[in-house]
């Protein structure tokens, strides 16, 4: 029994000087430490085997894993990484048991890092939903793991997206813009990231000149999304280019699936319309809202508002229109055959559509009287 076990230990040694006979010394103490789960030690050796090592591209990847991944040291991490990229990229080193490339064994190892940071952000902010007395206590923990998701890869541009969320969720209108304009500078030609930044930024107060470009550039990249499409044309409105932003709701439209969605972009057409006069464009616009979407009374009451625009100008004989009371009066029934027709189904609002229908009287007896 004896002989067997020096046997057994006599082997083991021989295996050991055979995986360590081409280490240094140095490198050798800090692997054996490893092993022996005494990452104190191995710390202490490992950058004396480097500094006996210097083009070892094994010992900065295991020095980086073993020791600073653990202790959430990040951008060591990533220096240790790029230190080893630098000495060569491409000679398979041994780190955990597995023979890789240096560079593939620091993208599995960034992704896998990456993925665990942004993964435990994701399960913190979820925890909103289920305790959102303590919103800002999560918010703060997923910001933390957020964070150390974009210190391990700093190129990821969704990181950043996410936590421009959190910030503005969070109160933190600057951080959120900044975490946003971030994701951009990382991946330009995201769609995403692009149409994400514009909404942020434009709820945390951002001016037109910082929002427009970001819209314009998520259509540019996806020219048939409705969602960006909507925002960009409300830019336009509120920037004062009516022309613009009919173009674009128009292209809207055409994009759009959702019946109800659509419904919503007529309406905002037919207000376009109707501000800029074009009675004709507004009364279609309406009509296509109210069709899509019976339910909508204020697309029906765009409707009226056009028929009563439209005896406005009749009766003024302004705008290019010739003066015709009698057209004038005419407009003036439709409008309030239409707002009967609302009446009659929106009762909750019967005081006010009695108001509008006793304007509209009043206007089509001074027509009439003419």
């Amino acid at each position: 029994m004896l002989n067997t076990q020096r046997i057994f230990l006599f082997i083991i040694g021989v295996l050991a000087m055979i995986i360590f006979s081409c280490s240094s010394q140095e490198y050798t103490t800090a692997k054996l430490a490893i092993q022996q789960q005494d990452f104190v030690k191995a710390a202490e050796w490992l950058p004396k085997a480097m500094a006996v090592e210097p083009d070892n591209p094994e010992i900065p990847v295991v020095l980086a894993v073993e020791i600073h991944a653990k202790d959430g040291e990040w951008k060591k991490m990533n220096e240790l990484f790029d230190q080893a990229m630098a000495i060569n990229p491409e000679k398979a080193v041994e780190v955990r048991g597995t023979f890789l490339p240096v560079k593939e064994a620091v993208n599995n190892y960034k992704e896998h890092y990456w993925a665990s940071e942004f993964n435990k952000g994701v399960e913190q902010f979820k925890n909103i939903e289920n305790d959102a007395e303590n919103k800002e206590k999560f918010l703060e923990k997923a910001i933390e793991h957020f964070q150390n998701a974009a210190l391990i890869k700093p190129s990821d541009a969704n990181t950043y997206s996410t936590l421009a969320k959190c910030y503005f969720d969070l109160g933190d209108k600057e951080a959120a813009k900044y975490a946003a304009l971030t994701a951009v500078e990382k991946n330009p030609e995201s769609f995403d990231v692009n149409f994400a930044a514009g909404q942020i930024i434009s709820r945390a107060g951002g001016t037109t000149d910082e929002i427009l470009p970001l819209y314009e550039k998520a259509t540019a990249i996806n020219p048939s999304n409705s969602k960006v499409l909507r925002e960009l044309a409300s830019l336009y409105y509120d920037m004062g280019n009516k022309e613009k932003s009919i173009q674009v709701f128009e292209n809207a439209i055409t994009n759009e699936e959702d019946k109800i969605v659509k419904a919503d972009l007529f309406f905002n057409l037919g207000v376009i319309h109707s501000q800029m006069q074009n009675y004709e464009g507004a009364e279609n616009a309406f009509e296509e809202a109210h069709f899509l979407n019976e339910e909508d009374y204020e697309a029906a009451l765009g409707i009226a508002g056009t028929y009563e625009g439209l005896g406005d100008k009749y009766l003024n004989g302004s705008d290019g229109f010739e003066k015709d009371p009698e057209k004038a009066a005419r407009w003036y029934r439709k409008a309030e055959k239409k707002i009967k027709s609302v009446m009659m189904v929106d009762i909750d609002n019967t005081a006010k559509y009695k108001k509008q229908l006793e304007l509209l009287r009043y206007k089509r007896d001074v027509a009439e009287g003419e």
